[in-house]
């Protein structure tokens, strides 16, 4: 059965493939607005089998039915009919930076291009030399950017992203003058994985900014250096855009370029109704020619009338018509965490010792926390009972010296008949038990969901661990009933865990908006390995608030009590 995902990408090579045959513009957008509802949405084979997938905004009657037949057959009718008039090559040449659609139509009629090889063929042959719009200049441009295009096919990410983002800006603050810097785009969205990183930054002197941007020793080579935009490519194929403007510009450059596309295009469609139009040079009134210019993002939001949508909402699923309501939450943040409810020491497969990362939370200045080492079965980084009674004894005195409440805790594997890899006496006597699923992951979605329903019922399991197993570079995750195994936590009063684990990123954002439905209670946890990873709760963060949780939905935002007796509520439940 396709994913989410692989409906999406469907849907998008309708619409490209549209694109280039000459259909209107509102006809093949109708179709990125569908791949954008659908990538955001529960399992659309649920929704499909409920009748609810013409809820979702923008899918009619037709659109619904495109997409069952996507799901009964990986195609439709209307993919089948474009891609007989094209190889599927094409899509390479649309990845080049510089091809548009309408370049690639062109290059495909007049030409023959269809693929890279033949584009390069043609460049080397000087066969393009003459064609319309292509100078000298435009075709050194696009062979960068085929480099650029070989480079990024595999996307980078999240964490991997914001730590090169990070270098990029740390290298520019020590150049010329800047007013404002930041990263932009889907890593400001906090994307699970991004294929560039964007940069904006205000300078008075904007030339000398982007020559240090394109000598900095990382590049392997620049792709385009212009008066106030430049793009390098690193090794290993990610492009880095910086753009710099005047200050008074910062907050429509930061909101135009932080998108995602189809929250600009939803944000533009309602300026244009407004006689209004907005790019990151200001909001033009198109009646009296005034141009409004906001030092902030709030003020371009506030402009049209909206409250300010955090950049980590902008999916363009619905938080057009939050603002206009001004129903946008006060969203969870990083200081909002007064605790971590999964880390690893050396006891099992971490990589620092106990007393090390107690001291590195107690460092960040938490209330609590817990350690979390493996259960037996996970074998040799496991550890047996006697082993976690002789942590129990530790745990707790070694907090104690650093004025922190260390709770003895363990990550216990729900194994595949759903029991748990401890028996009851030795989970009671724990303060936190997380349960995970590490194997046998080939089960049917039935089986998963009898499995991870019954861990949610067991009186002793606190939390679910990264409840689909996913892996950003390897594993999809498992599929089970969502909607089920959300009632059922909601039911006992067991939490769902979104892991900030760099590879994980799990529960994914849209799953964490469907069980908040259901009333499920969730941690922000970041399955540190070292004390470095500490630092992956601000990822879990970053994906709450892609949800639009707050910190009433969060479990280690609550005062230790509270913590404590969450976890009695549901042991004295089942009394």
């Amino acid at each position: 059965m396709p994913s989410n995902a692989d409906v999406a990408r469907t849907l998008m090579r309708i619409r490209t493939l549209m694109e280039l045959s000459g259909e209107t513009f509102y006809k093949f957008m109708a179709y990125e607005r569908a791949a954008s509802a659908i990538e955001n949405a529960p399992p659309v084979a649920d929704l499909v089998a409920s009748g609810e997938l013409t809820a979702l905004p923008g899918i009619g009657k037709s659109l619904a039915g495109a997409i069952e037949e996507i799901l009964r057959r990986g195609s439709c009718e209307q993919l089948d009919l474009l891609q007989g008039r094209y190889p599927e090559t094409i899509f390479d040449l649309l990845g080049v930076s510089g091809i548009g659609v309408k370049t690639a139509a062109m290059l495909f009629e007049q030409y023959g291009i269809g693929s890279l090889p033949d584009l390069e063929k043609a460049i080397d042959s000087g066969v393009l030399d003459s064609a319309p719009r292509m100078g000298r200049k435009t075709i050194e441009n696009i062979r960068r950017g085929i480099l650029a295009f070989r480079g990024r096919q595999n996307r980078t990410p999240l964490a991997r992203a914001l730590a090169i983002a990070r270098d990029a800006m740390a290298y520019l603050q020590d150049g010329p003058p800047l007013h404002r810097l930041t990263y932009a785009g889907s890593l400001r969205r906090a994307e699970p994985t991004v294929g560039d990183i964007d940069i904006v930054c205000t300078s008075d002197e904007a030339a000398a900014v982007i020559e240090r941007f394109v000598t900095w020793e990382r590049a392997e080579a620049v792709l385009a250096e212009g008066p106030t935009k430049a793009s390098i490519w690193l090794e290993g194929g990610l492009q880095i855009d910086l753009r710099v403007l005047p200050d008074h510009l910062y907050g429509n450059l930061l909101q135009h370029f932080t998108g995602s596309r189809e929250h600009n295009i939803q944000f533009r469609e309602y300026a244009v109704r407004k006689g209004l139009r907005v790019s990151e040079n200001g909001i033009l009134n198109l009646e009296t020619g005034d141009v409004i210019t906001c030092t902030d993002e709030a003020g371009v939001y506030e402009a049209l009338g909206m409250q300010f949508i955090p950049p980590e909402m902008r999916s363009g699923v619905g938080e057009i018509e939050l603002a206009l309501r001004r129903e946008i939450p006060e969203l969870v943040s990083l200081p909002d965490l007064r605790g971590d409810f999964h880390m690893h020491s050396t006891w099992s497969d971490g990589r620092n010792e106990l007393e090390e990362m107690i001291a590195a939370c107690a460092g960040r200045g938490y209330e609590y926390h817990s350690i979390s080492d493996h259960s037996q079965g996970r074998g040799r980084i496991g550890m047996l009972p006697e082993r976690v009674r002789e942590q129990r004894a530790l745990v707790r005195e070694i907090g104690s010296r650093y004025g922190i409440r260390t709770l003895c805790s363990s990550e216990v594997d729900i194994r595949a008949d759903g029991s748990m890899d401890y028996p009851d006496d030795l989970l009671a006597s724990l303060d936190i038990v997380v349960g995970s699923v590490h194997s046998a992951f080939n089960q049917s979605r039935e089986e998963m969901t009898r499995r991870l329903i019954a861990a949610c019922e067991n009186p002793y399991v606190t939390i679910i661990g990264h409840p689909t197993g996913r892996n950003l570079e390897t594993f999809p995750g498992y599929e089970f009933d969502y909607d089920a195994v959300f009632a059922a936590a909601a039911r006992t009063g067991t939490a769902i865990e979104i892991d900030g684990q760099a590879m994980r990123l799990d529960l994914p954002w849209a799953l964490v908006q469907r069980a908040k439905n259901f009333g499920v209670t969730f941690t922000t946890d970041s399955d540190a390995h070292d004390t470095g990873q500490l630092d992956f709760a601000e990822l879990a963060v970053s994906q709450a608030r892609r949800a639009g949780l707050t910190p009433a939905d969060i479990l280690n935002t609550k005062p230790l009590d509270e913590v404590l007796a969450f976890v009695r509520k549901k042991r004295e439940a089942a009394v």
